[in-house]
């Protein structure tokens, strides 16, 4: 018997031109691996604001249907998302006259003014054309007709810095043509003004941070003390199906020892903080879009940002709710302490732009930073979460045998981290073996370019008694 597909009907091959759907689409990016985390971030922030909405994962992204408020949202308060696409076309095409004719069914006069610059950024994926740039060029031609053709002349292309940013990409025989909402990249959250070699992207962090569990912690601990528990796709299904279900407790505590330029860190306080930093963005591209609804998408982004802002929570408050929750669910911690987040980092160079970063998100007064060798680090409360970008041979060039490196990292969890969880990002699986620990969790994400695993260690203690957390 057929499996019958439950699949919205928007979600098929069929043809999209905006302006003769009943529904605005739009295409949050993220990296392959993270649509799915992507999607259940949206569908938070949707419920939050009450935007109507549907959403369905594509390939290094999320579909989503919705009026123009869930654009913005999306814009102003993501951490997972890239950029926020208006789609204006998608369909099948044949041959390459048909890139220039399709275009032209778009509005573009509509869509943007022609004293505003434009560029069009194009990508193609086994189709029967082989130049990326010809396909811009056909597409550019068509936009510039266009508006010959409407008012006798032509806006201007700026490839450096363009007002409006036009993105194509022909996978096959599909065409899907978008328009940037967004701008800079969300990624650019504004506290990073120094870095490291081979940097955490920030809506990486953020989005691992999220698998994690540390958002579903985030969320809850504002309400309640009681225990959260750490929950995922297949946590889920063996519940539904009555099968045991060893559950690991959600822990406000967090430890970087490699931290780098401090992402990880950073993000996590944002997260427990609900503080979106794009929410305090003054420009975004859809600004420069659809002149007719300058003033209602200026007073729409006004509305969105003051319900973001109000829902930000007070750092004094949140060490008081962690202590409250760690007293409750029986974890002990440093009670002179007031850092549930620990960086380290053995590069003083590095210490300094972590500092720097956390200082200009805000939130350096609830995060601990040491210089230290990653694998003298203890825990600083009886239950944790342990995050690690470790090196990984690709991006830094090293020809050093890592194994090591990964191995002494095993060791250290093993003996010193009893209850705590562990999650590390690798993008060489060989060396990530040599940890000496079982993954409970392996998924697949990309670093940039890179194809990586996330895998989760949960750690048990070797006896029954415990180490006290170090202060």
């Amino acid at each position: 018997m057929k499996k019958k597909e439950n699949k919205h009907p928007n979600q098929l091959n069929s043809d999209y031109l905006y302006g003769q759907s009943p529904s605005l689409r739009f295409f949050a990016t993220t990296s392959k691996g993270l649509e799915e985390t992507l999607q259940e971030e949206l569908s938070e922030i949707f419920d939050s604001l009450k935007i109507k909405h549907h959403i369905w994962k594509g390939s290094a992204g999320c579909y989503v249907e919705s009026p123009w408020s869930g654009a913005v949202s999306a814009n102003l308060a993501s951490m997972c998302a890239s950029r926020v696409l208006l789609v204006l076309l998608e369909k099948q095409i044949d041959t390459e006259e048909d890139l220039y004719y399709v275009c032209r069914e778009i509005n573009w006069s509509d869509l943007f003014d022609k004293q505003k610059t434009f560029a069009v950024n194009a990508s193609i994926n086994h189709t029967f054309i082989d130049n990326s740039m010809f396909l811009a060029l056909k597409i550019k031609d068509a936009i510039c007709d266009h508006f010959r053709d409407e008012f006798g002349s032509r806006p201007n292309v700026d490839t450096e810095n363009p007002d409006v940013r036009i993105f194509v990409r022909l996978v096959q025989k599909k065409l899907s043509i978008s328009i940037d909402t967004t701008g800079e990249p969300l990624s650019q959250r504004g506290y990073r003004t120094k870095t490291v070699e081979a940097p955490l992207k920030e809506t990486l962090a953020a989005s691992l941070l999220r698998m994690s569990g540390w958002n579903r912690l985030a969320n809850s601990i504002w309400n309640t003390s009681s225990a959260v528990y750490f929950t995922d796709k297949e946590i889920k299904i063996l519940k539904k199906q009555g099968l045991p279900v060893k559950e690991q407790l959600l822990s406000p505590f967090l430890l970087d020892p490699m931290c780098g330029s401090g992402t990880f860190a950073i993000e996590a306080a944002l997260a427990l903080l609900h503080w979106k930093p794009n929410a305090h963005r003054n420009h975004f591209a859809f600004f420069n879009l659809l002149p007719e609804l300058e003033r209602d998408l200026k007073a729409l982004t006004k509305d969105i940002r003051n319900k973001i802002l109000a829902n930000e929570k007070s750092m004094t408050n949140l060490i008081l709710v962690i202590r409250n929750y760690a007293i409750q669910n029986k974890i002990e911690f440093d009670a002179n302490s007031v850092y549930s987040i620990i960086a380290s980092d053995l590069s003083e160079e590095n210490l300094e732009t972590a500092k720097e970063c956390a200082k200009n998100a805000g939130v350096s007064k609830i995060i601990g930073f040491k210089k230290l060798n990653a694998f003298v680090s203890k825990p600083h409360a009886s239950v944790g979460l342990c995050l690690v970008n470790p090196p990984y041979g690709e991006r830094l060039n090293e020809n050093t045998n890592l194994e090591p490196f990964y191995k002494s990292l095993g060791d250290l969890w093993k003996q010193d981290f009893p209850n705590w969880t562990a999650w590390l990002i690798s993008g060489n699986e060989e060396f990530a073996k040599k940890v000496g620990l079982k993954p409970t969790r392996k998924i697949s994400v990309y670093n940039g370019s890179i194809p990586c695993k996330f895998f989760q260690y949960v750690l048990y203690p070797r006896n029954s008694k415990n180490s006290n957390p170090s202060s």
